[in-house]
Formats: structure tokens, C-alpha cells, sequence
């Protein structure tokens, strides 16, 4: 969208004590400023302007030598990264020769107070080769100055492809990184989140697979050690009556005691071994468990990592200009002080 401007017109400048007639003319030069085009704002550059000499002007002066100082408004927008951003393009072009070419601009950094509403010493002018009096060129300025802009500017900012993001102007790098490592953490936690689904019925599947073989082994447990005791006591009792109790002779009844014992024994043996089994099922299905955590765990921190790595993929974008984009909100036609080398002295028209 185009940056809001309205039309041209004169800029505020501080004012200045009216000076004498010119009495001493620069060869080449004229006592009367050269006619410009009606509409265009006329000013006289203050010799303490700081950017005078950047431009090719000098405090000391001998001549006025015509320059137009630009201020255009620049929009630099991107629906994709919902960035909108407004600068002002401020710049001198000097001298202005009959061929003439805006690429030779000078951005400068102008104030209003720079330009006066009237020369500060009565300096002869230097006529401008390009045709300054003028509407179409202007109008040429004006078109010429909006295509080298296209052309030439773009603002760049840090940005992250994978994650859709761009700096804002003036952001810092590790602003930009703290944002960039956020997204990616949100977004890997969506990813994340779409395996609780999988592992939450197999982790519950698993988990009540234990439960039950943790209840069949109790059961097996608690008979086995019942088992033992019985045939411990059976076992001891029936040996202790037997030779302490004075019925040696019933040997045939102690050692049909020991047989019922060893019968017992080899019921809990079975009883064991069932045991043994569901013991062996149910560390099975703790290392399945297990193995099912670190299969997750592996699964999420290769998501982790592979968003961390996105995170930091920060490189730069372009964000360019259309010419909708810029607005050339004044052209103002400026005499600044120059140096020439030889005058002869004249009277000055009144």
C-alpha cells in the first residue's frame, strides 16, 4: 500500500535578514536567479548546513550552484511476514547538468532548518545546464527519481524460511533468535503432541498387561509360600514324631508322610515354575514398556532437535520496493555555496 503524502509545497525555514544587490559576479555566472518552475519551492542552503561539503558545496562559496534536495517517503511492506514499515528518504543532487541522472544522489540526513527562504550573503548564481524553469522536467525528476529508487533500495532484514519469520526493523540478532528458538519450541510441541495417540493406547495396553501379570504372579507367590510352609511343617512334624516320639517301629507311616511331603513339593514345584513363567512374562513386558519409553524418547528428541536446527537457520530477505511504494513528497530546487575561480564586478540588476 502507498505511504499517505500530500503535495508538494514549501517546506518551514527559518528566516533571514534581506541582503545587499550582488556587486561582484563570477565569470559565468548571473546576478539574478534563474527562473524556475512555478510550484517548485526555492531555498538557499545555510553554510553551516553539515552536509554542504558532502554534497559539493563550501561555507566560503563565491557562486550559488543549483541542487535539488529530495524527500520521499518509503513503504516497505510483506503481507507474508505481516511487516509494514515506513522510512524517509532524504537526499541532495548536485550539480545538475544537462543530462541529467538521479542515481547520483546523495542521501543526506537534511533538517528544514538547513534551507533558508533567502540567500545569507548577495552571491551570484550559477545557471543549471538542466532545464530547472520546467514542469516536465520536474515531472521527469519526479518519475526518474521513483525508478532508481525501485531499482536500488530494499531493506533487509535477518529472517527464518522454516519458521516464516522476519526481523523487524530495528530488532536486534538475539532478539530475533529468542523469537525464532519460542516458534520453534510451540511448534515442536504440536508436533509432539500428535504422538499421544499412538503411545497412549500402546503404553496402556502395556500398562494393563502388567497389572495383570503382576496379579497372576502374586497369586502364584502367596501359593508357593504356602505350599512351603506346609511342607516344611508336614515334613518336620511327621520326622520329629516319628524319631523322637518313640514310634520307630511305624517307619512305614513316617516315610508315607514324607511321600505325601514330596508329593506337596512336587506340586510346588509346578508351582514355581508357573510362577517362574509369569515372573518371566511380566519382566517381559516391563522391558517392552521399557523399550516402548525410549522409542518415544528418541522419537521426541528428534523432533526437538531437527526444530532447534530450524530455529537457528537464520539468514537475510530482501524486502523490495514497487513503485505504489514511494512517494516523493518534496522536490525542493536549493542553492548552495560553491567556489569559482575567476570574477569580474558588475552592477547588480535591482
Amino acid at each position: 500500500a502507498p505511504p499517505g503524502g500530500g503535495a508538494a509545497g514549501a517546506a518551514p525555514v527559518a528566516p533571514v535578514a534581506p541582503v545587499a544587490p550582488v556587486t561582484s559576479v563570477p565569470v559565468g555566472s548571473v546576478a539574478v536567479m534563474p527562473k524556475v518552475a512555478d510550484g517548485i519551492p526555492v531555498r538557499w542552503v545555510d553554510v553551516a548546513a553539515p552536509w554542504l561539503s558532502t554534497v559539493g558545496g563550501t561555507p566560503r562559496g563565491t557562486s550559488l550552484s543549483a541542487a535539488i534536495v529530495a524527500t520521499v517517503k518509503l513503504r516497505y511492506d510483506d503481507e507474508r511476514a505481516d511487516l509494514v514499515h515506513d522510512e524517509v528518504y532524504e537526499a541532495v543532487i548536485h550539480p545538475l547538468p544537462e543530462l541529467f541522472d538521479v542515481s547520483v544522489a546523495i542521501a543526506v540526513d537534511h533538517d528544514v532548518r538547513d534551507l533558508l527562504d533567502g540567500p545569507q550573503t548577495p552571491l551570484a548564481y550559477l545557471p543549471a545546464d538542466a532545464p530547472i524553469g520546467t514542469k516536465a522536467f520536474w515531472t521527469s525528476v519526479k518519475r526518474d527519481l521513483t525508478d532508481h529508487l525501485v531499482r536500488s533500495r530494499s531493506l533487509t532484514l535477518p529472517a527464518n524460511r522454516d519458521l516464516k519469520l522476519m526481523a523487524r526493523p530495528g530488532e536486534t540478532g538475539e532478539a530475533f533468535a529468542a523469537r525464532c528458538a519460542a516458534a520453534a519450541d510451540r511448534l515442536a510441541d504440536a508436533q509432539i503432541a500428535t504422538l499421544k495417540d499412538r503411545y497412549e493406547a500402546r503404553f496402556t495396553r502395556l500398562r494393563d498387561q502388567i497389572q495383570t501379570a503382576e496379579g497372576r504372579a502374586n497369586v502364584l507367590e502367596d501359593q508357593r509360600e504356602g505350599q512351603r510352609n506346609q511342607e516344611v511343617l508336614d515334613t518336620v512334624g511327621t520326622v520329629l514324631g516319628g524319631i523322637f516320639g518313640g514310634r520307630r517301629r511305624s517307619a512305614g507311616g513316617m516315610f508315607g508322610t514324607l511321600g505325601r511331603a514330596a508329593g506337596r513339593r512336587g506340586r510346588g514345584a509346578a508351582t514355581g515354575e508357573r510362577l517362574d513363567a509369569a515372573q518371566r512374562k511380566l519382566s517381559t513386558l516391563e522391558q517392552q514398556l521399557v523399550q516402548l519409553q525410549d522409542e518415544l524418547e528418541a522419537e521426541v528428541t528428534q523432533i526437538d532437535v531437527a526444530w532447534t536446527e530450524k530455529a537457528r537457520a537464520i539468514t537475510t530477505t530482501d524486502v523490495a520496493l514497487e513503485r505504489t511504494d514511494v512517494d516523493v513528497d518534496q522536490l525542493v530546487l536549493a542553492w548552495l555555496p560553491t567556489t569559482t575561480t575567476t570574477t569580474t564586478t558588475t552592477t547588480a540588476a535591482t
